[in-house]
């Protein structure tokens, strides 16, 4: 690159003894470059040329908008005059997916863009857990593109498997890092893990964790008015919640439908939690739960949810053999 000028308008130049004949604005940036060249790289740039190409004055001029706007378009360029490539895990799905969107395939060139950024992203990116946490993360902002691509979910099924063969004596090893996940890439993630039988256990431990990074237990807000964002959150954790018996503490549950009934979750939410609780709920603790009265969150939840979880309770422990009776 020779120069670039001002923010609003930069221009990327790019040394040839031959006078660059393509202009292309990408996200405020304008690149001087060679028709030719794009041309036999990439079959959508060589359509753009030919109906942008202005036979008087030699030139052609156009606008392009790809995916990773004008940061993914500079690797582009840099692939197109065989320059080294910067590959790194925050910039190879956008790359990927700017040169899935170019067409530049093995069909127009030896070593295609894409070629390269797939072996990169397979055999380095996906070595390591950081590094792969990194390159989903950057699929937030292009999430259509790389979902369409399945780079997403091959993102999600590589750090699924760390997940699961992952030796280590703290398994909550990496909760902290998932936390950085937004909401959709956080459930997928569960989804996967419960699809490959990772321990439910495991998974429900990491929901909560993910969830208390929302302080959903905290006080409202000044108004006294919950918000609507920690009610739909607390709904979805619920709903990611492993159902095998035992995979969440009782107690845990007791704490998530506390929240849900002082957030004003709806009904299936709340009928969900209060039947895991009543099937997992043994003698003992029901006795504690009537009586002693002893857990801090049991005074929150009404009369109308003891009951349901009482009843829950008896019909996954006493309910009678259909035929038989009490005699």
């Amino acid at each position: 690159m020779d120069s670039v000028h001002s923010k609003s308008n930069q221009t990327m130049k790019y040394s040839s003894p031959i006078m660059p004949d393509a202009l292309i604005e990408v996200s405020g940036y304008t690149f001087c470059m060679h028709k030719a060249l794009l041309a036999n790289n990439s079959l959508y740039l060589r359509r753009l040329i030919q109906e942008h190409y202005d036979e008087e004055n030699d030139i052609c001029s156009f606008k392009l908008d790809i995916p990773g706007g004008a940061a993914a378009f500079k690797v582009v360029v840099k692939y197109i005059y065989g320059q080294d490539l910067e590959l790194t895990s925050s910039n190879i799905i956008p790359v990927l997916c700017a040169a899935y969107h170019l067409d530049m395939t093995d069909n127009y060139t030896r070593q295609s863009l894409i070629s390269q950024a797939e072996r990169f992203l397979f055999k380095e990116i996906f070595r390591c857990w950081k590094e792969t946490l990194e390159a989903l993360i950057s699929c937030e902002d292009i999430f259509s593109h790389a979902e369409e691509a399945d780079l997403v979910s091959a993102c999600l099924v590589s750090l699924a498997y760390k997940v699961k063969k992952q030796k280590s004596q703290c398994p909550d090893w990496w909760f902290e890092d998932v936390c950085s996940l937004n909401l959709h890439l956080f459930k997928k993630l569960v989804k996967i893990l419960g699809a490959i039988r990772h321990d439910p256990a495991n998974i429900s431990n990491a929901v909560i964790y993910y969830a208390n990074g929302y302080d959903l237990g905290s006080d409202p807000n000044s108004s006294g008015v919950w918000s609507q964002e920690k009610r739909k959150l607390l709904e979805e954790m619920v709903y990611l919640l492993p159902a095998q018996k035992g995979a969440t503490a009782t107690k845990l549950l007791l704490d998530m439908l506390s929240s849900s009934i002082k957030l004003n979750a709806n009904m299936e939410c709340i009928e969900k939690l209060e039947k895991r609780i009543g099937a997992q709920l043994e003698a003992g603790g029901l006795v504690m739960l009537l009586v002693t009265n002893s857990w801090d969150k049991c005074r929150q939840l009404g009369t109308g949810s003891l009951k349901r979880i009482i009843e829950h309770f008896v019909d996954e422990h006493y309910t009678l053999p259909v035929g038989r009776n009490s005699n």
